[in-house]
C-alpha cells in the first residue's frame, strides 16, 4: 500500500524499463498475430478451400474480438485494478491461437482468430491505461513515441518469422509460435506490471459507469477528433497490411521470403521514425508531429494510387509509397493516443477502451474492403487507403478549430 502511494505522488517514477518491456509485448501482439500470419494468406487459401475474401475476415474476426476485450477490460480495470485483467487477457490469448492451430476450416479458424483478439485486446487496453496512470504531460506522449519504437520491433520481425516458419512447415506452424508469445506474454505481464490504480481510485457502477463514461467522452471533440486521427489513419495502413500480401506475391510474383524481408523494411521504417518522434515532441510538440505523419502519410498513398491506376501496379513505386504510408503512423498513433487520453485522465481505463474498439472498427472494416481485390486488383487497396488518409486529415482538422493546443496539459 505504501508504494502504491508513493506512486500516487511520484508517478513518472514508476514507468521502468521492463514496464515498458512488458506494455511493448502487449502491443506487439496484433503485428504478430497479422504481419507474422499475412504470409500465409495465399497457403490458407489453398489448404482450407476458401476465398481471399474469406481469408480477409479471419483478419476482421481478430480486430472486432480486439474492440470486445478492449471494452471489456477498460471497463474491468477502471474498477477492479489493472494487474489481473493483463494476465487474464494473455492467457485468453494463447488459447485462441492454440484454437487456430487445430482449425478444420475457415469457420473455426474465424472462432479462434476472435478469441485471440478479445484476449489480446483486454491486455493492450489495460497496458495503456497502466502508462496513463503512471506518466503525464509531454512526457505520457514520449513514453507513447517510446513503447511504439519497441513494439515496431515485431511488424520487423514478425513477417521474416512467418515466412521462415512457412518456408519449413505449415501455416498451422505459425500458430503455434502464437500460442508461445501469447504465454510469453503472461510471464512478462506477471513479473513486470505492477498495479497502477489503488482502490481509492477505483471506479463504481459497472457497466452503467461505462456506458455514462462513453456518453461524455464521445461529448469531448477533441478526444473524438485525435480518436478519429488515429483510427482513420490505421484505415489507411490496414489497406497495405491486409492486401499487400496479395498484391506483391500474387501479382507482382514475390516470394512469401522476400515479402516477409520488405515487410519488415516497412515496419523498419516506422520504428526508427517512432525514436525520433519521441525525441522531437519535447520541441515542437505533439500535434504539429500529427501534421507531419499525415503529410507523409497522403504522399505515400498518392504514389501508390500513381503506381496501381497509372504505372500499371509499377513494383518501385509501389513499394515506395508502402514505406511511407507505414512509416507516417509514427508520427500519428502515439501523438494522436496521447493528446486524446491526455484530456480525459479520470477516465483513462474507458477512454482507452473506446480508443482501442475505435481503431479495431477501423481495421476490422479495412481488412476484407483492401483484399477483395485477392490477386486480381489492387484497385480495392487504393480506395480503402484513400479513404483512410482523407479521413484522418478531416478529423485532425476538426480538433483544430475546437483547440490549438501545442503541449499536453500536464
Amino acid at each position: 500500500m505504501n508504494a502504491l502511494r508513493s506512486r500516487g505522488r511520484h508517478p513518472e517514477a514508476a514507468v521502468t524499463a521492463g514496464l515498458i518491456a512488458a506494455l511493448a509485448v502487449q502491443n506487439a501482439v496484433p503485428p504478430f498475430a497479422t504481419d507474422m500470419y499475412s504470409p500465409a494468406f495465399p497457403q490458407v487459401t489453398a489448404d482450407l478451400a476458401t476465398s481471399a475474401t474469406a481469408v480477409g475476415l479471419t483478419l476482421t474476426a481478430f480486430f472486432i474480438g480486439m474492440g470486445l476485450g478492449q471494452v471489456a477490460g477498460g471497463t474491468i480495470s477502471d474498477q477492479q485494478g489493472r494487474r489481473v485483467p493483463v494476465i487474464v487477457g494473455g492467457v485468453l490469448c494463447s488459447l485462441g491461437a492454440l484454437v487456430c492451430v487445430f482449425a478444420p476450416n475457415i469457420g473455426v479458424l474465424v472462432a479462434g482468430r476472435l478469441l485471440q483478439g478479445f484476449g489480446g485486446g483486454v491486455a493492450a487496453v489495460v497496458g495503456r491505461a497502466v502508462l496513463v496512470d503512471l506518466a503525464h504531460g509531454d512526457r505520457l506522449a514520449s513514453m507513447m513515441s517510446i513503447l511504439m519504437a519497441v513494439s515496431a520491433l515485431a511488424p520487423m520481425i514478425a513477417p521474416v518469422a512467418g515466412g521462415a516458419v512457412l518456408s519449413m512447415a505449415t501455416w498451422r506452424m505459425v500458430f503455434w509460435c502464437l500460442v508461445g508469445f501469447g504465454l510469453f506474454m503472461t510471464a512478462m505481464a506477471v513479473v513486470f506490471v505492477p498495479e497502477s490504480l489503488p482502490p481509492e481510485r477505483r471506479s463504481k457502477g459497472g457497466w452503467r459507469r461505462f456506458l455514462a463514461g462513453c456518453r461524455e467522452l464521445l461529448g469531448h471533440r477533441r478526444y473524438v477528433g485525435y480518436m478519429l486521427t488515429s483510427s482513420f489513419s490505421s484505415f489507411a495502413m490496414f489497406a497495405y497490411i491486409s492486401s499487400s500480401s496479395f498484391v506483391l506475391q500474387e501479382i507482382k510474383g514475390l516470394s512469401p521470403i522476400a515479402f516477409s524481408i520488405f515487410f519488415a523494411c516497412t515496419a523498419g521504417s516506422q520504428m526508427l521514425l517512432s525514436l525520433l518522434n519521441a525525441r522531437l515532441v519535447h520541441y515542437t510538440g505533439p500535434r504539429r508531429l500529427i501534421a507531419l505523419g499525415l503529410t507523409i502519410s497522403a504522399t505515400g498513398a498518392a504514389i501508390v494510387a500513381v503506381s496501381v491506376l497509372l504505372l500499371g501496379v509499377a513494383l518501385i513505386p509501389l513499394c515506395a509509397g508502402f514505406v511511407l504510408v507505414m512509416a507516417a503512423q509514427a508520427c500519428v498513433f502515439g501523438n494522436s493516443s496521447a493528446l486524446a487520453l491526455g484530456e480525459v485522465r479520470h477516465v483513462a481505463g474507458t477512454a482507452s477502451a473506446l480508443l482501442g474498439v475505435a481503431q479495431a472498427l477501423a481495421n476490422a472494416s479495412a481488412a476484407p474492403l483492401a483484399s477483395s481485390g485477392g490477386g486480381r486488383s489492387a484497385v480495392p487497396m487504393v480506395v480503402v487507403m484513400g479513404i483512410g488518409v482523407v479521413g484522418a486529415w478531416c478529423a485532425y482538422l476538426l480538433v483544430g478549430r475546437v483547440s490549438n493546443t501545442r503541449h499536453l496539459p500536464g
